[in-house]
C-alpha cells in the first residue's frame, strides 16, 4: 500500500511529528518523492512498528538507530526488510466501522458491554463515535442477537475463545523463541546468510498456528455439534415415547 505521512502515522498508531523525527534521526528511510508529496510504503509501516516495539521495551532512539544500522550493515536489504515484515506484519484485519455512540447504546443494551468490548480491543470510543475494530465479529453478534442471544452471552463466548487462543499464540511464540535460543544462544541476531531463512521460519510458524487453530476448531465444532445433536434427539425421543 501507499501512504501519505498522515495516513502512515495513523496506520502505525503514532504521530506525524514522530514520523518526521524518526526520518531526521535516520531510523526511517526517506519517502518516495512525487512532486512535492512524499509517498511511504509498507516497508516504512513495518519499520515504524519495529521502532514502537523497541521503544516499548525501554530502548532509546539512539540505541534503536545503532541496532538498525548494525543490523542492515553488510546484509541484503531485501532480506532485512523481509525479516522486519515477518516480525511486525499484522495478520489481524485493520478494517473498522464507526457508529454513533447513541446507536451503540441501543444495540448493546448497557454500558457494561461496551466497557467489556473496549477491554478486549474490539471497540474504542472517540467523542460521540464508537469505532469497532472487527466489523465481521460485530455483524456476527448482530445476526445472533436476532435469534434471542444477548450481547453479554456473545461477549462471554468471545472472551473464552480469546483466552484459549491467546494461550495457543503464547505457546507458539515461546516454542519459536526456545528453538532460536537453543540453536544460537541468547542475544543472537541473524547473520548475513541467515536473515532470509529466519524470516521464512517466522512466517511458516505463523501460518502453521493459524491453520492449526482453524482446522482444529472446525473439526471439533463438527464433532461436538453431532454429539450434542445426537444427545438432544435421543432425549427428545424418550420424552415423546418414540
Amino acid at each position: 500500500m501507499e501512504y501519505r505521512i498522515d495516513d502512515l502515522a495513523h496506520a502505525a498508531g503514532t504521530t506525524t511529528r514522530n514520523v518526521r523525527a524518526y526520518r531526521e534521526r535516520g531510523l526511517l528511510p526517506p519517502p518516495e518523492k512525487r512532486g512535492r508529496v512524499g509517498i511511504y510504503g509498507d516497508t516504512h509501516l513495518a519499520r515504524l512498528r519495529l521502532i514502537d516495539i523497541l521503544l516499548q521495551r525501554g530502548f532509546t532512539t539512539s540505541h534503536i538507530g545503532d541496532f538498525i544500522s548494525g543490523w542492515e550493515n553488510g546484509k541484503d536489504l531485501a532480506e532485512v526488510l523481509g525479516l522486519q515484515n515477518a516480525l511486525t506484519e499484522q495478520w489481524a484485519k485493520d478494517d473498522t466501522v464507526e457508529i454513533p455512540l447513541a446507536i451503540v447504546g441501543e444495540f448493546l443494551g448497557d454500558s457494561d458491554q461496551l466497557t467489556r468490548m473496549e477491554a478486549l480491543g474490539l471497540a474504542r470510543v472517540e467523542g460521540d463515535t464508537c469505532i469497532f475494530t472487527d466489523p465481521e465479529l460485530l455483524q456476527g453478534f448482530s445476526s445472533l442477537a436476532e435469534y434471542g442471544f444477548t450481547i453479554g452471552q456473545l461477549i462471554d463466548v468471545h472472551e473464552r475463545i480469546h483466552t484459549a487462543v491467546d494461550g495457543i499464540a503464547k505457546d507458539m511464540i515461546r516454542t519459536a523463541k526456545k528453538h532460536i535460543v537453543d540453536k544460537h544462544g541468547d542475544g543472537w541476531l541473524p547473520g548475513e546468510t541467515e536473515v532470509g531463512a529466519t524470516a521464512d521460519m517466522l512466517v511458516n510458524m505463523r501460518e502453521l498456528a493459524v491453520h492449526s487453530v482453524n482446522a482444529i476448531l472446525a473439526r471439533t465444532l463438527d464433532e461436538n455439534l453431532q454429539r450434542e445433536l445426537g444427545d438432544y434427539l435421543v432425549e427428545a425421543m424418550k420424552r415423546t415415547g418414540r
